[in-house]
């Protein structure tokens, strides 16, 4: 389920031009600290990102426990961000034609669906 997190983290991209005392884009697990200062400042590009990392974190929580509701919990391997959203271009071109523009499911569903598609947790 952490990995579903972060993974889902790391789909929300924050536009660049960070200065030199703001958190940088997540890249990654970062500390205790790092996450507190970004979202204890005033400044509104540290507050959204503390927020767009909060609301993935959300989301990706929800979904999880929906998707374990519903019998059908997901099961992360080791998975780089890179690698991730390369499944989820390849899991949106495949579902949507090449024409990701005719999709009417949320870009969230689509990048929670394109890292979780073949990887349902084997029933023990």
């Amino acid at each position: 389920m952490r990995k579903t997190i972060a993974v889902l983290s790391v789909c929300l991209g924050v536009a660049p031009g960070a200065r030199a005392d703001e958190p940088k884009d997540y890249t990654g697990p970062f500390t205790t600290q790092v996450l507190y200062t970004m979202c204890a400042q005033n400044d509104p590009n540290s507050r959204e990102k503390c927020d767009l990392y909060i609301q993935g974190l959300l989301y990706g929580l929800s979904t999880q426990r929906s998707m374990q509701e519903n019998g059908m919990p997901v099961c992360l391997p080791k998975m780089s961000p890179d690698a991730a959203r390369v499944r989820i271009l390849q899991f949106i071109d495949g579902t949507t034609g090449g024409r990701p523009s005719n999709n009417k499911d949320g870009g969230d569903w689509m990048a929670f669906m394109g890292v979780a598609s073949g990887n349902i947790c084997k029933k023990q």
